[in-house]
């Protein structure tokens, strides 16, 4: 009790500047975990299965995509593991990327994290969590109910680092046994299929006229109609529509490397980080595999749309709420969606926490503005906070889910292999610096996570060239934007 109250003192207005040594390692083991669990497991486990599952049209490709992907996850883990032990500073990624591969391509990483896996992730993040107090509450705009989240936890954030500290101990507590009780109450549950109504069959036969749910014969009954929607062609493993669903899944995945942008601040950080990187990675894999099962007890993937209000189709990205609804009957999907509003609280809670470090890591660095970086008298780092804050609304006005979820696994899976060589680069010209934690199977780990990125990125833009254009540019825009940044930031300091 003594030692939390000591550090949560204010600091010495002197260190009210931005620098690493103004830190505090507050954050033990648990909590460490805590946030790369609270940041992994959000939106995404329910939306993504949604948004993918009627591309991939069977059991068997859904199951084995969100396998790829927890496997592309722990490989980075135990590369990134091996990272935040070696330096255990806030923005860590950022920070080994530009020792081992200069400041250009550390630049390049940190601005892709901060904008593309923070910046672009909270706000696809946030629109979802609003869709779904709409759900709850149609009088309540959707936009405007994501806007209030967002300034809230900026004030919450903003103040202190054990107010924030505190408010993620608690979510992510809330949060796994809430998704723990979901997976068990929908894996116990005696429940039908849900059948595809008539609406939908209609639209499917009008706009996808060779689909599953188009060629669903005329009288049959309700057995007949899953066995067709289950048995129906789908496309083969290892195809471009499986490659880009991938790339939807890491949007579920995204967090796992959560606890290295907080490094500067996490006790015993050689034992801890690993324990928090690759355990949460190993919990969230489990975590998806068993609601997976529970969504394809409720919908085969081939009936995974919806019917818009103009008539259109598009994926079942709630597919949360409907499996809720189904299970649970009209008010106990109501009390469900409630508890999966919780959720998302918590996902955003650690994602604006976590962008503020990396904002400040590189303007420690000379990378950005150095008033971006600036820590308040009790050490958060309160104007990156609210940059990050007034970036994120404004994609909430003008964004959809959908096309975010592509976005945004594309760039990060770019900046992820740029972490992974960057770990390479340091085994060969560091050998012997301590690392509390090594790679096992070096140099396989890696080599599989950059390898899958590849192919990742191949397959992406074989199905739907859009996102890897915008992908481009957006690598283009940063790079473009560099400069300007530069000259309004003060030499780099040493970051100890």
């Amino acid at each position: 009790m003594s030692q939390a109250c000591a550090d949560d003192r204010p600091a010495p207005q002197g260190q009210a500047s931005a620098a690493t040594s103004d830190q505090r390692r507050v954050i033990g083991p648990a909590s460490a975990t805590g946030i790369c669990v609270a940041a992994m497991i959000g939106s995404g486990i329910f939306t993504v299965t949604g948004a993918v599952g009627a591309e991939l049209g069977s059991v068997t490709n859904l199951m084995l995509a969100w396998g790829i992907a927890g496997v592309l996850a722990l490989a980075g883990a135990l590369t990134i593991a091996e990272l935040g032990a070696m330096k255990p500073k806030a923005g860590a990624q950022y920070v080994i990327v530009h020792e081992s591969l200069g400041p250009v391509w550390g630049y390049l990483n940190g601005m892709i994290n901060l904008f593309i896996g923070y910046v672009a992730a909270i706000a696809a993040i946030a629109l979802v969590t609003g869709d779904y107090i709409e759900n709850l509450a149609p009088m309540v705009d959707a936009r405007a109910a994501a806007t209030a989240l967002l300034l809230s936890l900026g004030v919450v954030h903003s103040v202190t680092v054990h107010g924030g500290k505190r408010c993620n101990d608690f979510l992510v507590i809330l949060k796994v046994l809430l998704v723990v009780a979901f997976i068990v109450a929908g894996l116990s549950v005696a429940v039908e299929p849900l059948l595809p109504s008539a609406e939908l069959i209609a639209a499917a036969r009008t706009a996808l006229p060779g689909s599953a749910l188009a060629t669903i014969p005329d009288g049959v009954g309700a057995a007949q109609v899953v066995e067709h929607l289950r048995s129906a062609p789908a496309p083969p493993a290892f195809s471009a529509a499986i490659g880009l669903a991938v790339v939807t899944i890491s949007f579920a995945y995204l967090g796992w490397e959560t606890a290295a942008d907080v490094a500067g601040e996490v006790k015993d950080p050689g034992r801890s980080l690993p324990i928090a990187i690759i355990g949460s990675v190993i919990m969230g894999g489990v975590i998806y595999a068993l609601m997976n099962l529970v969504y394809l007890r409720v919908v085969p993937p081939a009936a995974m749309l919806e019917v818009k209000a103009d008539g259109s189709l598009a994926p079942m990205v709630d597919i949360g709420a409907v499996t809720a609804r189904h299970l649970f009957g009209e008010l106990g999907g109501q009390l469900v969606i409630g508890m999966i509003v919780l959720l998302f609280v918590s996902t955003l809670s650690v994602s604006i926490m976590l962008s503020g470090r990396v904002v400040a890591a590189m303007s420690w660095k000379g990378q950005l503005p150095s008033a971006w970086g600036g820590l308040n008298q009790r050490g958060a780092p309160s104007v990156a906070i609210w940059l990050v804050v007034g970036c994120t609304v404004p994609m909430v006005w003008i964004s959809g889910v959908t096309a975010l979820f592509e976005y945004v696994g594309i760039l990060l899976t770019v900046a992820v292999s740029m972490t992974m060589a960057s770990i390479m680069v340091q085994r060969v010209r560091h050998p012997d610096l301590p690392r509390p934690f090594r790679v096992p199977l070096y140099p396989f780990p890696p080599l599989v996570s950059i390898g899958l990125g590849v192919w990742l990125i191949v397959a992406a833009a074989m199905e739907d060239w859009r996102p890897v254009a915008a992908s481009v540019v957006t690598v283009a825009v940063i790079l473009g934007a560099r400069p300007v940044l530069q000259r309004r930031s003060r030499p780099p300091r040493q970051v100890t």
